[in-house]
């Protein structure tokens, strides 16, 4: 592994509210929040809007002086507040912002924050040089009102003029997702609400506990293992202060449950600042995305099953229930064009998303699979050679993986127009488009220091 690549950065909603389930800024929660996180030298992203930002600015200075801490804003509902126009969204945007400007001089990356997004929330936050959009939730269907399946997970430039979908080149604006995901368990129960990083939802799910995180350790080692083959391994923790409070303006969970997170986080931000990860703000992520990627980066993630199950209880049966498994080795990829979900032991995707010229954003994309062929197999003790076929089909991109012990194994060559990557000595990726003619691709690998295998 190469744990500087795997960028880690922690948001906090810190934001004002005027509801049913908490009225004002949960400041208890927030102190408790920043109290965690500092302890461990991590530096806190905070979503404020304008009705925190005059409670909490000159905190949130002198945490940016001693920790590096930085903001956010929370966008105001395109819906429900700003009547679906782009122009009352638009002011609202740009006159919150201002008050960011006034209250934190320093915070220069422009980064909005809400999970319902729309077009026209894209549209808005290009015009006004905004980078990044917080709160993508990939595989969620109706949980909190969001349905993002379809969407890639990670950081990722977004198409304005589709949100759910890669920009074909470098776009404006990066997408985030709220809270990182355990792709594996994710895709394969269909429940990523629960599998993820959020310390409410497992606590409730009891995947953890205030003593034991052993289901989040192996969720970080998972995203930290793949870094060997990614520029940039994204993983994005959230947590609401509104929910590390419980007190007469907030209690959203009972005291228990928050001194359980209270636990949880402890213990994660102990195990992973035992690495030499890369701690930073979001608007700092943001801000390096930009830099290093002129376009959506190709996201390539070999996950596996993990020995801990969720409760059954009213919970996680909200949604029906959560299925148990055990489940397959996985392979996962995403690029501008497509997103790709391969079981140990197939060679073509069990799940195809194609992003090329779809409009429809109520749709999740899935394409069929064709039909696919070897009609080589050839393995001696230096060299294996594959040759691929696939019958006529439509112009859709597409991807082959081929599973075994690679050890000591390189790409000695590959069809032209296939680009090939080998993932841990344990699969080779082969990712091309297909033209709408047959398709044929030929792939040699050979042991390393040997010589091509003759035919």
């Amino acid at each position: 592994m190469i744990p500087e690549r795997l960028i880690y950065t922690f948001v906090s909603y810190a934001s004002h509210y005027d509801t049913d389930w908490g009225k004002g800024t949960a400041i208890e929660g927030v102190e408790r929040t920043a109290r965690l996180a500092h302890q461990y030298n991590i530096p806190v992203t905070w979503i404020v809007n304008r009705g925190s930002i005059p409670i909490l600015k000159e905190q949130i200075r002198q945490w940016h002086e001693a920790y590096g801490d930085d903001v956010i804003l929370q966008c105001p509902f395109f819906m429900e507040e700003a009547g679906m126009s782009k122009a009352v969204l638009k002011d609202k945007l740009e006159k919150d912002w201002q008050l960011v400007e006034e209250a934190f001089p320093w915070a220069t990356t422009k980064i909005a924050g809400r999970g319902k997004i729309y077009n026209e929330v894209i549209e808005v936050l290009e015009e006004l040089d905004f980078q990044g959009m917080w709160g993508y939730c990939w595989e969620q269907v109706w949980w909190d009102g969001i349905t993002h399946k379809g969407i890639p997970w990670g950081s990722w430039y977004v198409d304005s003029n589709r949100y759910k979908i890669p920009h074909a080149g470098k776009g404006k604006v990066v997408a985030c997702e709220w809270t990182a995901r355990d792709l594996h368990l994710s895709y394969h129960t269909g429940s990523p609400v629960l599998y993820s990083t959020d310390p409410n939802d497992v606590l409730r799910a009891g995947l953890c506990t205030k003593d034991s995180i052993e289901y989040w350790k192996l969720l970080f080692d998972e995203y930290l293992d793949n870094t060997d083959h990614n520029r940039q391994v994204f993983f994005l923790q959230q947590q609401e202060a509104h929910e590390m409070e419980f007190s007469e303006h907030f209690a959203v969970f009972p005291a228990s449950h928050v001194e359980a997170c209270e636990g949880m986080l402890d213990k994660f931000f102990a195990y992973i600042t035992q690495f030499a990860i890369t701690i930073t703000t979001l608007p700092k992520a943001i801000a390096l995305y930009h830099e290093q990627n002129a376009e959506t980066a190709p996201s390539y993630m070999l996950t596996k099953d993990k020995p801990i199950r969720p409760e059954i209880n009213d919970y996680t049966m909200t949604l029906g229930g959560v299925a148990l498994g055990p489940w397959p080795k996985t392979f996962l990829y995403y690029d501008n064009e497509c997103q790709m979900t391969f079981i140990e032991g197939e060679c073509k995707p069990r799940l195809l998303r194609n992003y090329v010229g779809q409009w429809n954003m109520q749709e999740e994309f899935t394409e069929e699979v064709p039909p696919l062929f070897i009609t080589k197999y050839q393995k001696s003790t230096d060299a294996i050679v594959l040759e691929y076929e696939i019958g006529n089909w439509k112009p859709i991109p597409f991807g082959v993986v081929y599973w075994d012990d690679l050890t000591d194994y390189e790409v000695a060559s590959c069809t032209i127009g296939a680009d090939v990557k080998l993932i841990k000595d344990q699969l080779a990726f082969l990712r091309f488009n297909l033209t709408g003619k047959k398709t044929m691709i030929r792939l040699e690998l050979r042991r390393t220091n040997k010589l091509p295998l003759q035919d």
